[in-house]
C-alpha cells in the first residue's frame, strides 16, 4: 500500500495547493508550503499575464489577483502543456460567472484578441506560401494560411488601461507576414464578407465572388468590383492571398 499511500499524500498536496482553506496538511510546517504555494501559483501568473497583458492593465490588481486565483483554484484543465495555459485560461473567461470577481463586459473579447495574436504567431503552416503570379481578373483566388477573420462587439485592437470602451462592431484580419510577425488590419463590413467569400472559395473569381455578395445585399456590382480588386490586389501584395488556377 505504499505506493497507494504516496499517490493519495500526493493528491492532499496538489489540492492545497490550488487551495489551502479548502484542503489542510498536517504534520508540515506552513512556512514551507506556502513557498510551494507562491511557486506554483507565480508560475501560472507569469504564463496568462504574458499573454493577456493589456486585461491585465485594464483591471485592478486585486481584480486580477482574485481572477487568476480562481482560474488557479477552480479551473479543470484538459491539456497538461503548460504553453496552453493561455488557452485554458481563455476558456475560464467565457465560463466566467463568479459575481465576486466583476470584469468589464468587453473582457472576454480582448482577451481572445490577445490570445489570437499568441496563436498566430505559434502558428505551423502546412504547405508554404504560393510564389507564383497572379491573374486578379481571371484566376481562382482563396487565402494563405496564415490568416484570420475575427468579428468583436468592442474595438479590442484600441482598448487602451483607463478609457471608456463603448461596444462597436469591429471586423479584424490578424495575419503573419514573410518576416514572420504577427499584424493586423481593420476591415469594413464589406472587405471581411469579402475575404470570407475568398477563405471559402474554390471555384469562382473575383468577379464572380462580388456578383454574389451584390446580389445578397442589394447592391449594384459596378460599384462593388473596382474596390473589390484594388482591396484583394493590396491583399495579394501582402502574399495573403493564393491562385488555385493552373
Amino acid at each position: 500500500m505504499p505506493d497507494q499511500d504516496f499517490k493519495t499524500l500526493q493528491q492532499t498536496l496538489t489540492s492545497h495547493i490550488r487551495s489551502q482553506d479548502a484542503v489542510s496538511i498536517s504534520g508540515v510546517e506552513d512556512r514551507r508550503l506556502n513557498i510551494y504555494r507562491e511557486l506554483f501559483y507565480n508560475n501560472i501568473e507569469s504564463f496568462v499575464s504574458g499573454t493577456f497583458p493589456v486585461l491585465k492593465e485594464c483591471l485592478s490588481a486585486g481584480t486580477w489577483d482574485r481572477l487568476v486565483r480562481a482560474f488557479f483554484m477552480r479551473h479543470q484543465c484538459d491539456t497538461p502543456y503548460f504553453l496552453e495555459i493561455s488557452e485554458e485560461f481563455l476558456q475560464f473567461l467565457q465560463e466566467h460567472t463568479d459575481p465576486s470577481i466583476a470584469l468589464p463586459d468587453y473582457a472576454y473579447s480582448l482577451a481572445h484578441w490577445e490570445w489570437m495574436e499568441l496563436f498566430a504567431d505559434a502558428f505551423v503552416e502546412k504547405q508554404m506560401p504560393a510564389k507564383c503570379s497572379i491573374d486578379l481578373q481571371a484566376d481562382v483566388l482563396t487565402t494563405e494560411e496564415c490568416a484570420w477573420l475575427q468579428a468583436y462587439e468592442y474595438p479590442v485592437h484600441a482598448i487602451e488601461p483607463g478609457e471608456e470602451v463603448e461596444p462597436k462592431a469591429t471586423f479584424l484580419l490578424i495575419y503573419r507576414d514573410t518576416h514572420m510577425s504577427v499584424c493586423f488590419i481593420e476591415l469594413t463590413p464589406l472587405s471581411y464578407l469579402l475575404f470570407e467569400s475568398l477563405q471559402n472559395n474554390s471555384n469562382q473569381t473575383i468577379e464572380q465572388m462580388v456578383q454574389n455578395i451584390a446580389a445578397s445585399h442589394n447592391m449594384p456590382v459596378a460599384q462593388l468590383l473596382p474596390g473589390a480588386l484594388d482591396t484583394i490586389g493590396s491583399w495579394v501584395d501582402l502574399k495573403l492571398i493564393k491562385s488555385l488556377s493552373e
